[in-house]
C-alpha cells in the first residue's frame, strides 16, 4: 500500500501514486493508480475506488485526462470519467464498457498529451491490450499487468496464487500475459520499450520498482527471446 487508502504518495516531481485494496478471483492483489502533473493538466492512469475529489484536494486541480489502460483495469473508471475533461481507453474497452463515454482510444505510439508523456499501446497481448506510459521528465515507466512485483510480505494466499501463475517472486510476467501472446510482435514491442530511457517502473500490483527498471523488465521477459538474441541494454538503466 502507498499509505492509507485514498492518499497520494509522491515518487518524483510530478509523479504521484495512490493504492487501494483490489481482489481478483478471490485473491488480494491490491491496485495502484498513477497521477501525473503534466504541463497541460493532471493525468490519471488506472483509477482506483477513491473519490476524484481527493486528487483535487491534494493537488489543487481536477484531472484533465483519465485513462483506463487495459481491458482489465476499468472497474472504477466511471466516476473518474465524469470528473475529468477527457476520458481515454485502451483498444477494445469502449465496446466492453458502453456505459462509459470515452472521448478517445489510444491505438498508436505518440504524444497526444504533450511531449512529457510517451504513449505506447501494446498489441502483442490481445487479452489485455495494455497501454504503457513513459513519463520522460522522471524516467518513469507506468504499467498495469505487463509486470508484477509482489512483495515477500504479501498474504500467503496471494504469494501462493501468484507463484502458480508464474508471477512470484517478482518482478515477473504472469502466465496470463504469456497465454495467447503474439510473440513476434511482443519481441518488437518489448524491444522498443527497453530502448527507452527509464529507470523507475510503477506497476498496478506489487511494489514500485524504484530503480533498475529496464533490467527488471528485461529479466521478466527473458524467456521471450531465443538464447542469445535478447536486446542489449545500454548503460543508464
Amino acid at each position: 500500500m502507498d499509505g492509507s487508502k485514498g492518499s497520494l504518495r509522491s515518487l518524483a516531481p510530478g509523479v504521484h501514486v495512490c493504492a487501494a485494496p483490489q481482489r481478483f478471483l478471490g485473491i488480494e492483489l491490491g491496485a495502484r493508480m498513477s497521477v501525473l502533473e503534466l504541463e497541460g493538466g493532471l493525468f490519471v492512469c488506472s483509477p482506483v475506488p477513491v473519490e476524484p475529489a481527493r486528487v483535487r484536494e491534494a493537488l489543487g486541480e481536477a484531472p484533465r485526462w483519465v485513462l483506463a489502460p487495459n481491458l482489465f483495469h476499468h472497474l472504477h473508471v466511471g466516476p473518474w470519467a465524469e470528473a475529468a475533461a477527457e476520458a481515454w481507453a485502451a483498444p477494445g474497452l469502449p465496446e466492453k464498457r458502453p456505459d462509459v463515454a470515452f472521448d478517445g482510444v489510444l491505438e498508436e505510439v505518440g504524444e497526444p498529451f504533450g511531449e512529457e508523456l510517451l504513449v505506447v499501446p501494446l498489441r502483442c497481448i490481445p487479452l489485455t491490450n495494455e497501454v504503457v506510459l513513459l513519463h520522460r521528465p522522471s524516467r518513469t515507466l507506468i504499467t498495469t499487468d505487463l509486470l508484477f512485483h509482489i512483495p515477500p510480505d504479501a498474504p500467503w494466499p496471494t504469494r501462493a496464487a501468484m507463484r502458480c501463475a508464474l508471477a512470484y517472486p517478482g518482478p515477473r510476467a504472469s502466465i496470463v500475459e504469456r497465454l495467447g501472446m503474439k510473440r513476434e510482435r511482443a519481441r518488437e514491442e518489448l524491444a522498443f520499450l527497453l530502448a527507452q530511457d527509464f529507470d523507475r517502473v510503477v506497476l498496478a500490483h506489487g511494489e514500485v520498482i524504484e530503480s533498475g527498471g529496464r533490467k527488471a523488465l528485461a529479466g521478466a521477459y527473458r524467456w521471450l527471446w531465443p538464447r542469445g538474441s535478447a536486446p542489449r541494454l545500454e548503460a543508464g538503466g
